[in-house]
């Protein structure tokens, strides 16, 4: 087998491992051992152009020898096999992010992680997640299978920890037109994280969600019923260090003008 037919044959893919490579050679030659295939193969497509070498074992396939920055859900999703895509990468692979942003963000364990790392104008960052199976989905995306968080684990995450969210405006903006929620689904998985500051918050954005969202006017009053049943008994500041006026039934500070966060969707 030639480079070229190599080449020919990871064309669709636009970004590949090298162990994805490997697979495909062991298809079209016999000789597969690593050395022989990066002698062989790979490093004359990258001396030719046709390669990219985003990161270490990561690699994009240029259309004609013309170099192409590739997808970053593609390359974020090549990292690590025990990971999913979250937070605001999540946000925009469901498609109800409400701007487009420079960072994908791969949920792996700790102990399992990565050094962050950045290829032209995109960084691919890990976050540190106690849970990779729970609330994660597989995913056709561009001839490839990844995965990540579904639509109800994406809310939660992203107000659990809304920093990697792009923040309060940027999440609160997405989640109005994120649409196909579970409600029930998103009550399971925020009872069962026994995380009560976390019902608080949930609790607080969908009750605000269904008076400015279309997508959440079917929620129903006993959701929110149950999850009051699980917030704590001591209030909590929405946002950590800002006053702001008591929410009774959610025991939360919110701080003023808040709401004002969904103006100009």
């Amino acid at each position: 087998m030639k480079a070229e037919e190599l080449y020919e044959a990871i064309l669709p893919l636009e970004v590949v491992t090298f162990d994805e490579i490997m697979d495909v050679v062991s298809r079209l030659a016999d000789r597969v051992d690593r050395s022989y295939i990066n002698t062989k193969y790979v490093h004359p497509l990258v001396k030719k152009g046709k390669l990219r070498r985003v990161r270490r074992g990561i690699y994009a396939v240029s259309v004609g020898g013309k170099g192409v920055t590739p997808d970053k859900v593609l390359v974020a999703s090549k990292v690590k096999e025990r990971y999913f895509l979250g937070y605001h990468t999540a946000l925009e692979v469901h498609g109800c992010a409400y701007s487009a942003h420079n960072v994908a963000y791969v949920c792996v364990k700790p102990g399992y992680g990565f050094k962050q790392f950045t290829f032209d104008q995109y960084h691919i960052q890990p976050v540190y997640v106690a849970d990779v199976n729970v609330g994660v989905e597989k995913r056709q995306y561009m001839g490839h299978v990844i995965l990540m968080s579904s639509r109800e684990r994406t809310f939660l995450d992203c107000l659990d920890r809304v920093e990697y969210a792009g923040g309060w405006e940027e999440a609160l903006k997405s989640l109005e037109n994120m649409s196909g929620l579970k409600f029930d689904e998103l009550l399971r998985l925020a009872v069962d994280s026994s995380n009560h500051f976390l019902a608080m918050k949930t609790g607080f954005i969908l009750e605000l969600l269904k008076k400015n969202s279309i997508y959440y006017e079917h929620l129903q009053e006993s959701t929110l019923d149950t999850l009051r049943d699980h917030i704590g008994e001591r209030p909590r500041y929405l946002v950590n260090g800002e006053m702001g006026e008591l929410n009774k039934r959610w025991r939360l500070y919110v701080p003023l003008g808040f709401e004002e966060h969904l103006r100009g969707v």
